[in-house]
């Protein structure tokens, strides 16, 4: 089972059901069961629905506020900031593909070392967030990393209730 598959299943209208036949619908159910934002970040995504944005952006900057690391303001600004990076993690120059091709000779992208993804730097979130320091730091990389569980407890949950 792929992310694709369950993407594909979020936005499907097959309700088709045959037993021990894995169809969309199946798909769907396993998806129900996960956690709230990682189901939010997986339609957001993988499944391409970006009004699950907000949503997303509510929740992790509740967290921050409860968690007393930033007031309400920068607490949505730097979720909305994370969920972006997060989004969109690949290199701007090779757009995540590791190599460049110049004048036809395949080289290794000189702006990522070939990982294929963009590193954030301090002042870029500064230019973004207007406001960057150690607890706005903390803050977003609580958030990225609230991601990052959240999407894969989803999907290794999904995963689990299919087979």
């Amino acid at each position: 089972m792929s992310s694709k598959s369950l993407a594909r299943a979020a936005n499907s209208s097959d309700l088709e059901i045959e037993p021990g036949v894995v169809h969309d619908v199946d798909r769907v159910a396993a998806m129900a069961g996960g956690n709230t934002l990682g189901g939010y970040l997986f339609r957001y995504g993988v499944a391409q629905q970006p009004q699950w944005g907000k949503r997303i952006v509510l929740i992790l900057s509740s967290r921050l506020v409860h968690a007393r690391l930033v007031a309400r303001p920068v607490a949505e600004r730097v979720a909305a900031c994370a969920l972006m990076e997060f989004a969109h993690p690949h290199c701007r120059a090779c757009g995540g593909g590791r190599e460049l091709t110049i004048d036809k000779v395949k080289v290794t992208c000189p702006t990522c070392g070939g990982s294929g993804l963009h590193r954030h730097t301090d002042a870029e979130r500064r230019a973004v967030l207007g406001v960057y320091g150690s607890r706005v730091a903390v803050a977003m990389s609580r958030c990225l990393s609230d991601l990052s569980n959240a999407l894969g407890a989803f999907l290794g949950r999904a995963a689990g209730r299919l087979e």
